[in-house]
Parts: C-alpha cells; sequence; structure tokens
C-alpha cells in the first residue's frame, strides 16, 4: 500500500471524523459565502465532512502530489479547487482570499513553520482566523477506547496515529509557536483542549473574532 492510500485508509477511519470535528465547530461562525483552505488537505477528508456547511466555498493544498490524487477521488471533492504547493515556496493565492485557514496534523510537523505562517496571514482576509488542529501526545487511552473509538477494526489505525505523532505532539505544545505568532501579529490566541484531551485546537484571529 502506498503512503498516500494509508492516509487516505486512517483519514477513512470512523474515529479520524471525530478527531476532526472540533475544527468544523469552530467553522460554523462563518458567514455565508466564506472561503476556507484546508492547508496539507491530504486525502481531503476534512473537506469531505466540511461539505455538511452549506455556505462554505472549500479549498485545499497540499506538497505531496499522491495525496491529492487520493483526494481528488472523493465524489465529495469533484469540483474542489485541490492546489499543489511547492515545497518552502510563497503561497500562490493573492492577498485577503481567506476568510479562514485550517491546519489539520500539519504545522507540529515542520521544523520551522513561521514562514507558512506568515503567508497564511497574508491570504487572510480581515476578520478571518487561523485554525490548527494538533495531536498533544497526552490524554487518557481509556476513555477514547471505552466511549468513543470502540474496538472496531478499522480502528486500529488510531494506535498507529498515536504512536507517529506523540512526541512531535508534545514538543509542539512545549514550544507553543502558534501563540509566539499571535503575540508578534498582535492577535487573539485561543487554545483548548479536544479529542479526550488526545488534541489541541488553537485559533489566531485577524483582529476582532466576529461575532457568532
Amino acid at each position: 500500500m502506498s503512503h498516500a492510500r494509508f492516509f487516505r485508509y486512517i483519514q477513512d477511519a470512523p474515529w479520524y471524523a471525530d478527531f476532526l470535528q472540533p475544527v468544523l465547530d469552530e467553522l460554523k461562525s462563518l458567514p455565508p459565502g466564506a472561503t476556507v483552505l484546508d492547508m496539507g488537505t491530504g486525502a481531503g477528508k476534512l473537506i469531505a465532512m466540511g461539505q455538511a456547511l452549506p455556505d462554505v466555498q472549500w479549498e485545499g493544498a497540499d506538497v505531496d502530489a499522491a495525496m491529492l490524487a487520493e483526494a481528488r477521488k472523493r465524489p465529495a471533492l469533484r469540483h474542489t479547487a485541490l492546489h499543489h504547493l511547492s515545497a518552502g515556496s510563497t503561497l500562490p493565492f493573492t492577498d485577503a482570499r481567506y476568510e479562514a485557514v485550517t491546519f489539520c496534523s500539519v504545522l507540529f510537523l515542520l521544523s520551522d513553520p513561521m514562514p507558512l505562517l506568515e503567508e497564511t496571514w497574508r491570504v487572510l482576509r480581515p476578520h478571518g482566523f487561523i485554525v490548527a488542529l494538533t495531536p498533544s501526545g497526552s490524554g487518557q487511552s481509556r476513555p477514547i477506547l471505552r466511549n468513543q473509538i470502540g474496538w472496531r477494526f478499522h480502528n486500529w489505525t488510531w494506535f498507529v496515529w498515536r504512536q507517529m505523532t506523540a512526541a512531535a505532539g508534545q514538543r509542539w505544545g512545549q514550544q507553543a509557536p502558534l501563540a509566539a505568532f499571535a503575540r508578534r501579529h498582535g492577535a487573539t490566541y485561543q487554545k483548548q483542549a479536544v479529542f479526550h484531551e488526545m488534541a489541541t485546537i488553537e485559533m489566531v484571529f485577524y483582529g476582532e473574532r466576529m461575532p457568532v
């Protein structure tokens, strides 16, 4: 199995939708017609789930062409713009283009996320925001296994995810680069634990947060 197909297999496990849901909950406050860019979209699971937000227009971007090929196989993404990026380059998007930019299990994998965050800031519209969902490397396994994941076969991928992300997730939480980025821009920053404390969701607001 190729790496792209394997990660799509992980994204399509029942538990992964629960992992992503807090991001979609934050996007419910967007105004009608808002455009969201999902950075590091991979096999496109967040965008596929995001079709439940009828007034949101989605775009996805990734540096991995094979992952984007998997995303394009999803019927829900048939009419979604999926952009293949060059690693380390500026984003090929105009200024102030998006109401929100999402990062799901992306930023904590980068040795230096600041250049990408600066580019993300450039393409955000006033009152837009960044949403970053990151594994925390902590939390209790037993409650999530008993109450949320269960022992269905496809959910064995959760153990792989947990093992692969724990160390980098803990390091991200200790270093807190997104909070530092927000301070640099004088932006509002919010953070909370989600997914039985096995992940954190962080938000940085460009200007005042729009009322819900």
